[in-house]
């Protein structure tokens, strides 16, 4: 005889899509999309409704074997003291409940499982493995996402070249969504007939954002000022501030490594560890700065997200007197 299903679902973790993809797949099992939606409530982010997710949870499904509750950052009604509710709630699911708790959190913030804003639905999870799934989702880095890359494609009916891959890899900055429609459009684009290539790429996935951080670092490395600011204040509007922020701070986290190598007398890139394509970009840039100034900046950058964090700093003034000064 089979083991009942879990009625508890525990997802967490910073790719959004794969767990997007898999809640999709639980919603799949209850029927066509209309059933679907009659027998699934979804709680967002934004909400305090946990009067309507405790009578969800306890609705009969209709015309379907089970209910799916779907609660996004559950960790918020962690915060109550105690949350003893939400861990009521847990207890007492029926079978026909599929209680699923989607939780996003950086990964690369956080070291093993130590995970302090689900720790008590984890600790719960643990206590009562028989009633819970817990899955982690985590955004495939470097070299992964590249295989990732070749595995959606495949998966899609496709084929990516390996350098192909790596060279979209790049211009997505490990965006899983971004990657995924990137990619659908190449696939359209060579009907595929045959494998996306390196010159694909190139013609139709601009880099993302990327064009205005080289622009702003190539003005910073004239000490055009005025320019400089431009290209940060187009970083600034065509994306979320805090991604944005990532994406300087990746440029100069890779001018300071291609600086040390073109110090040490070594090809920057096997210091890079990227395409050839950004590689050539980021090291010619990099020879316009002295390595004490990358310190400088970079440990500026350091000092301005932890500011961002704390509240002492507003991230895009602080980007701006930044740029600003070092433009000077």
């Amino acid at each position: 005889m089979s083991s009942p299903a879990p009625t508890v679902y525990l997802f967490y973790g910073d790719d959004e899509l794969a767990r997007t993809e898999f809640i999709e797949r639980l919603r799949d099992k209850l029927g066509d999309r209309s059933l679907a939606d009659l027998n699934t409530y979804h709680s967002r982010s934004d909400q305090d409704d946990l009067d309507q997710i405790e009578q969800a949870c306890a609705s009969i499904p209709f015309l379907a074997p089970r209910r799916v509750v779907i609660i996004d950052d559950p960790a918020r009604f962690l915060k109550a003291d105690p949350p003893r509710r939400l861990m009521r709630l847990l207890e007492g699911l029926p079978q026909t409940t599929a209680l699923v708790l989607s939780q996003t959190l950086d990964m690369s913030r956080t070291r093993g499982d130590d995970h302090e804003e689900i720790q008590p639905l984890l600790d719960w999870a643990q206590a009562h493995p028989a009633e819970v799934l817990i899955r982690k989702f985590v955004i495939p880095r470097g070299a992964d996402f590249a295989r990732w890359l070749r595995e959606r494609a495949t998966s899609c009916g496709g084929e990516i070249e390996l350098s192909a891959a790596q060279l979209l890899a790049e211009h997505v900055l490990g965006d899983p969504y971004l990657a995924d429609n990137e990619l659908l459009k190449l696939l359209d684009y060579v009907d595929r007939r045959r494998p996306i290539e390196i010159a694909d790429v190139e013609r139709l996935t601009p880099l993302h954002g990327q064009s205005d951080v080289f622009a702003t670092v190539d003005a910073i490395g004239e000490r055009d000022g005025r320019k400089a600011i431009a290209g940060l204040q187009r970083l600034l509007q065509g994306d979320d501030p805090h991604y944005a922020f990532h994406m300087i701070v990746r440029q100069f986290r890779l001018l300071l490594l291609a600086r040390q190598a073109l110090d040490a007398g070594v090809d920057p890139q096997d210091a890079l560890r990227v395409h050839p394509f950004v590689a050539s970009k980021v090291t010619a840039q990099a020879r316009r700065f002295g390595r004490p100034m990358l310190e400088r900046v970079y440990h500026r950058l350091l000092e301005i997200d932890v500011g961002s964090k704390t509240g002492e700093a507003d991230l895009e003034v602080a980007l701006e007197d930044l740029v600003a000064t070092v433009s000077r």
